[in-house]
């Protein structure tokens, strides 16, 4: 199993949740407003100086197909990005236990 961690500008939320969905990824978690620095962008730390947060969403993957093919349509998503603060990251992580019962 995997946890795979994405982050993203707040704007970008909507369209990644419909990524998500598409793949059929029905387990995840949604933190609405994370404060970020970035190397792409400036930062997100919602003060008047640094005005804007980011969003996080974990998920809980099983099939590693479901994985890949998440992994392939963020890089998609990236490439065509219209500028660097629209990227989003994606971390994988090895998820040794997940209890939910």
């Amino acid at each position: 199993m995997k946890l795979i961690y994405c982050t993203c500008n707040v704007s970008m939320l909507e369209t990644l949740i419909e990524v998500i969905e598409e793949e059929k990824i029905s387990e995840y978690q949604i933190i609405e407003q994370v404060l970020a620095k970035s190397r792409h962008s400036e930062p997100r730390l919602n003060t008047p100086v640094w005005p804007g947060y980011n969003s996080a969403v974990l998920m809980q993957v099983q099939e590693e197909e479901k994985v890949n093919n998440l992994i392939a349509r963020i890089k998609e998503m990236n490439k065509a990005a219209f500028n660097p603060a629209d990227l989003i990251t994606l971390c994988v992580l090895k998820l040794d236990e997940y209890i939910f019962e």
